[in-house]
C-alpha cells in the first residue's frame, strides 16, 4: 500500500506544533532559574559582584570553602578513605571525612580545585608569623617545640573557647561553615563552629566604640566603606584567645595582650570573598602584625549552615614525641590527672571495648586484663568465645594483639587513667577504638 503526503497540510501541521511548543516552553530565563539549584548568595554568574541597593558589595550568602566542602556525602570520591595507614606505620583518622579531600601530609589528596594547603593553615597560601619581641617569641617557641605534629593542651581551642578575631575571624577558623545577613546599617557574621553557634556583628551607622567596653572574646567591631572595601575596626578583646597555630595558622601564631586591636578590610568579588587584617599588640609586637590575605567562597547549592556543638576535647590523650602523654607534663598537667612522665599506666581490670567499624558498624567487646610491669595478658571476649591478648606498655601506649584462631587482631591505643583511645586492624581494615576501664 502506497501513501500520499498533502505538502500543504504537512507544513500546516509543523507550524501549528512549532506555535504549540512555544506556547507552553518556558523562557530560557525561566528555564534557567528551574533548572539551577538554590544557592544562598551566588553571583548571578560566579563572577559579577552582588551590590546591595545603595551599591555597596553584598557579602550576605553561605560560604564553607565549596572547593573542599563539596556537598552531599554520595559525592565522596572512591580511596578518600576515612581511616589509612602511611607507609611509616603512623594511622591517619580525617574527622572530615572523604569530603574534605584528607590531610595534606596522608594519603588522601585534596579535592581538585582545593586552596594550597601549608601544613597548620588550609586558609593562606603563605602565612607570615606575628613579629613578637624576644620574650614571647621564646615562650611561642617552647609551645611548638613540645607539639606532636600541630596539637598543644595549651590551645584555647581544646578547652571550646571561641577562636577570637582575627583567628576566627574567616568561615569560623577551623569550621569553614560562615553565613552573612548585611543590611546599610549592620553586617552581621554568623559561625557554626565551637563552642557553639556563634556570631559577630559590625555597626555601620556611625556609632563610636563604648567607652565602658568590657572585653570580650569578639570585642565590638564598627566598620565603614573604603570604596567597595569594608573595613572593620575590632577593640575590646580578651587575651584568651590564640592568633593561629594548630589547625589554624600560623604556626608561631599565640597568645597576645587585651591590647590587641584588628583592622580587617573585607572585599568580594564575584563569589568570592578576601580578607585581610592588620594586627597591633603594643605589650607583644615589636611592629603590626600584617596577616597574610585569607579566602573563601560561596557554599554549594543547597548548603546551608547547621549547629554544631563543642565537646571539650580530652587533652589527656594528646601524646608527645616520646610517646607520653601531655597529662604527664608537669607544665601541662591538667587537674586531677593520676598519670606522671615516669609512671606506667595500670591497665589491670575489666575494659568495655568500642569498635567504629565501618563496615559493620558499632562493635563491642569486654576485655579481662591482667598486668606485670609493662606486660599486659588477659583475654577478650568476641562473638566466638574468648581469644588470648597479649601485648606490651611503652609509655602511655599500648601494643596488643588478639589471637582469634587464625586471625590476628592488632591493636594500638594511648592509655591514660580509665580510658583507652586508638585503632584495631582486622584483617585488611583498621577502625578507631575506644574503651573504658570498668573494674
Amino acid at each position: 500500500m502506497k501513501y500520499r503526503f498533502n505538502v500543504l497540510s504537512v507544513a500546516a501541521l509543523t507550524m501549528a506544533m512549532a506555535i504549540a511548543a512555544i506556547c507552553v516552553a518556558p523562557s530560557p530565563a525561566a528555564a534557567q532559574a528551574a533548572a539551577k539549584p538554590l544557592c544562598d548568595g551566588c553571583s548571578v554568574d560566579g563572577k559579577t559582584t552582588p551590590r546591595t541597593a545603595d551599591g555597596h558589595p553584598d557579602f550576605s550568602g553561605f560560604y564553607n570553602l565549596n572547593a573542599i566542602y563539596h556537598g552531599d556525602p554520595k559525592e565522596e570520591k572512591p580511596g578518600q578513605h576515612v581511616v589509612s595507614r602511611n607507609a611509616d606505620g603512623s594511622v591517619f583518622f580525617d574527622y572530615g571525612g572523604a569530603n574534605q579531600g584528607g590531610d595534606p601530609d596522608g594519603p588522601a589528596k585534596p579535592a581538585a580545585g582545593a586552596p594550597k594547603r601549608e601544613g597548620r593553615d588550609i586558609t593562606c597560601a603563605d602565612c607570615n608569623n606575628p613579629p613578637y619581641k624576644p620574650e614571647y617569641l621564646a615562650k611561642v617557641k617552647a609551645i611548638v617545640d613540645a607539639e606532636n605534629g600541630n596539637a598543644s593542651p595549651l590551645d584555647p581551642q581544646y578547652d571550646c573557647k571561641p577562636y577570637g578575631v582575627p583567628r576566627g575571624s574567616l568561615r569560623g577558623a577551623g569550621g569553614y561553615a560562615m553565613q552573612v545577613v548585611q543590611n546599610k546599617n549592620i553586617v552581621a557574621f554568623l559561625y557554626e563552629d565551637r563552642p557553639g553557634p556563634y556570631f559577630r556583628i559590625v555597626y555601620l551607622d556611625g556609632r563610636p566604640h563604648p567607652d565602658d567596653l568590657d572585653a570580650s572574646y569578639y570585642g565590638h567591631s564598627i566598620g565603614h566603606w573604603d570604596g567597595d572595601t569594608l573595613v572593620v575596626d575590632v577593640t575590646g578583646l580578651n587575651d584568651e584567645t590564640w592568633l593561629g597555630s594548630g589547625t589554624v595558622g600560623p604556626k608561631y601564631g599565640m597568645m597576645h595582650s587585651e591590647q590587641l586591636h584588628v583592622t580587617e578590610r573585607w572585599s568580594r568579588s564575584g563569589d568570592t570573598v578576601t580578607y585581610q587584617a592588620t594586627v597591633e599588640d603594643p605589650v607583644m609586637f615589636t611592629k603590626p602584625w600584617v596577616m597574610s590575605p585569607r579566602t573563601t567562597t560561596i557554599a554549594a547549592p543547597g548548603d546551608y549552615i547547621r549547629p554544631q556543638m563543642c565537646i571539650i576535647f580530652d587533652k589527656e590523650h594528646l601524646v608527645k614525641g616520646d610517646q607520653t602523654p601531655y597529662a604527664a607534663s608537669k607544665d601541662a598537667k591538667p587537674e586531677g590527672s593520676a598519670t606522671s612522665a615516669n609512671s606506667v599506666p595500670m591497665m589491670s581490670g575489666t575494659w568495655n571495648i568500642t569498635i567504629h567499624s565501618t563496615i559493620d558498624g558499632i562493635l563491642s567487646q569486654q576485655w579481662s586484663v591482667k598486668q606485670d610491669g609493662t606486660t599486659i595478658t588477659g583475654t577478650a571476649k568476641l562473638k566466638n568465645g574468648d581469644a588470648p591478648l597479649e601485648g606490651i606498655l611503652e609509655g602511655a601506649v599500648f601494643k596488643g594483639m588478639i589471637t582469634d584462631g587464625s586471625t590476628k587482631y592488632e591493636v594500638k591505643g594511648t592509655v591514660v587513667n580509665n580510658d583507652m583511645d586508638g585503632t584495631i586492624r582486622m584483617g585488611k581494615n583498621e577502625f578507631l577504638l575506644a574503651a573504658k576501664r570498668t573494674q
